[in-house]
C-alpha cells in the first residue's frame, strides 16, 4: 500500500485525486492540504510516502514547501503534479529535492504509475517536462564536459526517468552497460545515485 499526501489550493483537484487513489487497489490518501503552512503542519504529523505537490501554492513556492518536508522527512518522494512548466520552476523543483514532474493533463493509470515509479526510486515526468530538460542540455556548448557521448546521451534518458532496461533498449546495449556507463557518470560527477545526478547536472548552468 502506498500512502499519498496531496497539496493544491484547487479542492476539486484534491478530491479528484483522492477519488482515484481510493478506487485503485495499493494506495491510500493520508491527507488533503490546500497550501504550504498547512501541509508543512500536517505531513509531519501523519508521513506519508508519496508527495503530490502544485508548483504554485496560494503562500509559497512547491519547491520550497518540499524543501522544508524533506528537512524534516528526508524519506518523502515527492512529484511536482502541476501544469507549470517553466524551465525555472522544473529545475528549481529538482534542486529542492522533487524527484518527479509531471502534468496535471493526465490519464488515471499515468498518475499510479508515476507514483509507482518515484516509490520505486525512479524519477518520473511528463514528456513535456523531459523534452524541456533535454533542451537545456542542448543548448549549453557544453554543460557535463567530463562525461563521454555516450555518457551524455545515458544521461538524458536518465533525465527522462527511464530505467536501466530501456535505456538499454533506446541505445541498443544491455543493462549491464547501461549500469557501467552510469556508475562512470556518477563517479564523474562525484553523486552516488539518479536523483543526485539529477541534481547536479540541473546546477551546472541549467537554471
Amino acid at each position: 500500500m502506498i500512502s499519498v499526501a496531496i497539496v493544491d489550493a484547487k479542492r476539486d483537484v484534491r478530491e479528484g485525486i483522492q477519488g482515484i487513489l481510493e478506487s485503485s487497489d495499493g494506495f491510500c490518501c493520508l491527507g488533503l492540504y490546500a497550501d504550504g503552512q498547512s501541509a508543512l503542519a500536517g505531513i509531519p504529523e501523519h508521513p506519508a510516502e508519496v508527495l503530490l505537490i502544485e508548483a504554485d501554492l496560494p503562500d509559497m513556492q512547491g519547491a520550497d514547501c518540499v524543501r522544508l518536508l524533506l528537512d524534516e522527512l528526508p524519506g518523502l518522494r515527492a512529484i511536482m503534479f502541476t501544469n507549470s512548466l517553466g524551465e525555472e520552476q522544473i529545475f528549481a523543483a529538482f534542486k529542492a529535492g522533487a524527484l518527479g514532474y509531471i502534468s496535471k493533463v493526465f490519464f488515471p493509470s499515468y498518475l499510479l504509475n508515476a507514483i509507482r515509479e518515484v516509490k520505486a526510486g525512479g524519477a518520473p515526468m511528463s514528456p513535456a517536462v523531459a523534452k524541456r530538460v533535454v533542451r537545456s542540455f542542448s543548448q549549453l556548448d557544453n554543460p557535463l564536459p567530463s562525461l563521454s557521448k555516450r555518457e551524455y546521451d545515458v544521461m538524458a534518458l536518465l533525465c527522462k526517468g527511464y530505467s536501466y532496461r530501456k535505456i538499454g533498449e533506446r541505445l541498443f546495449v544491455s543493462p549491464n552497460t547501461v549500469r557501467f556507463h552510469l556508475k562512470n557518470i556518477y563517479r564523474k560527477l562525484k553523486v552516488n545515485s539518479r536523483h543526485e545526478a539529477l541534481i547536479k547536472a540541473a546546477r551546472v548552468g541549467m537554471v
